[in-house]
C-alpha cells in the first residue's frame, strides 16, 4: 500500500504534553451513516487504533439520516471540548450548496483534527449490460434517459460521482437515491437499477461473485485491491478522476491541547501497517496531515466537488 501522506508527515511527534489531561473519559466518534457501510467500518478501525494512544476508548455513535446531516449537526452543536468528533467526508462540507436549510454551517461550525484517507469509487453495472466502459457508454447514449443510476442518497458523494460521470460520458439517466449503500446494492444485484458508484467495500463481494459487473475505478491509478481493473481514464474517459475522502472534525473552538492530542493519536494510528491494511480493505488509502494542512485540503476538495455540483445543475439557487 502507498504511504505518501504518512511519509510526507515526517517522523512521529511525541504526544503533546499540554494534552495529557485530555481525554479524561471516552471520546465519542459520531458516524452520520448506518452501521455496516464503508464509513462505519473506517471509523471503527481508526477509533480502535487511536484509543491506546489516548488512554481512553473511542466509542462509535451512529446517527444516520438526512444524508448525513443528522449526525453532522449533532457534532456541530456539541460542546467544543474534544469529546465529540465526527467522521466527515466531502458531503459534510458541500451539502449547503445542494440543500436548503442545512442545520449547520460547515465553514463556521467545524474544527479540524486530521484526515483518515481517501480512495476510489468503483463503477458497477447490473448483469446483462456491456462489461466494458465504451460498451456501457454506447448503450446508454443509444437510449437517452432510459438507464437508472442508483446512489446511496440524494446529494451523497455516490450521487455526485455518478453525476460527474454522466457529464463526462455525455449520457443522461434517471437518478434513483436510496437510504444507504446496502439497499442500492441489493437493487443493482436484483437488476432493478442499471449502474452505481460506491466504495470498494460495498461492491467487491458482489463483483467478485459475478453478481454485478465492475467496469473501472475513479482514481488516476489502479486500486491495489483490484489491480486488474482499469481506471476509468484507462478505459476510455480521459481526465476523469474522483477520490472521496474521510477525516475527523469536531465542533469549532475545541481547545488547542485537545486537538493536538487527537491529531497525534490519529497520526500514530495511521502509521501502523496493520491499520493501513485494514483501511485498504475498505477502499481507503491512509494518509495524515496536521490540522491546519487538513483544513486547507478540505477547502480545496470542497472547491472540486462544488464544480461537480454546478456542472450537474444541482446547486440550490
Amino acid at each position: 500500500m502507498r504511504r505518501r501522506g504518512l511519509l510526507a508527515a515526517g517522523a512521529l511527534l511525541p504526544l503533546p504534553a499540554l494534552g495529557q489531561s485530555f481525554p479524561a473519559r471516552p471520546v465519542r466518534l459520531v458516524v452520520p451513516w448506518a452501521p455496516g457501510g464503508a464509513t462505519s467500518n473506517i471509523a471503527r478501525i481508526v477509533g480502535d487504533a487511536m484509543a491506546p494512544h489516548l488512554g481512553q476508548s473511542v466509542v462509535l455513535d451512529h446517527r444516520a439520516g438526512a444524508g448525513g446531516a443528522i449526525g453532522s449537526e449533532n457534532v456541530a452543536k456539541s460542546p467544543a471540548d474534544g469529546y465529540s468528533i465526527l467522521i466527515a467526508g466531502a458531503g459534510t462540507f458541500y451539502r449547503p450548496a445542494i440543500e436548503r436549510d442545512v442545520p449547520f454551517d460547515p465553514a463556521r461550525d467545524f474544527g479540524f483534527v486530521g484526515p483518515v484517507g481517501d480512495g476510489p469509487f468503483a463503477l458497477v453495472v447490473r448483469n446483462g449490460l456491456p462489461d466494458t466502459l465504451p460498451g456501457f457508454i454506447a448503450a446508454a447514449r443509444a437510449r437517452p434517459g432510459s438507464f437508472n443510476m442508483a446512489s446511496s442518497g440524494q446529494g451523497s458523494t455516490s450521487h455526485l460521482a455518478g453525476e460527474a460521470f454522466n457529464t463526462a460520458a455525455g449520457i443522461t439517466a434517471t437518478h434513483v437515491p436510496y437510504r444507504g449503500a446496502a439497499p442500492a446494492m441489493a437493487d443493482l444485484v436484483g437488476g432493478r437499477v442499471d449502474y452505481y458508484f460506491d466504495a470498494f467495500s460495498t461492491v467487491l463481494e458482489n463483483a467478485r461473485a459475478g453478481r454485478i459487473g465492475l467496469l473501472g475505478v475513479t482514481t488516476p491509478v489502479r486500486a491495489p485491491q483490484v489491480p486488474d481493473v482499469p481506471t476509468l481514464i484507462e478505459a476510455g474517459l480521459p481526465g476523469f478522476s474522483i477520490a472521496p475522502w474521510w477525516g475527523l472534525v469536531g465542533p469549532s473552538g475545541m481547545p488547542e491541547a485537545a486537538v493536538a492530542r487527537l491529531s497525534a493519536a490519529l497520526e500514530r494510528a495511521l502509521a501502523q501497517p496493520a491499520v493501513q491494511d485494514a483501511l485498504g480493505a475498505q477502499g481507503c488509502r491512509a494518509f495524515f496531515l496536521a490540522p491546519g494542512a487538513f483544513a486547507d485540503y478540505v477547502r480545496a476538495e470542497d472547491a472540486k466537488w462544488t464544480r461537480v455540483i454546478d456542472a450537474a445543475g444541482l446547486r440550490v439557487r
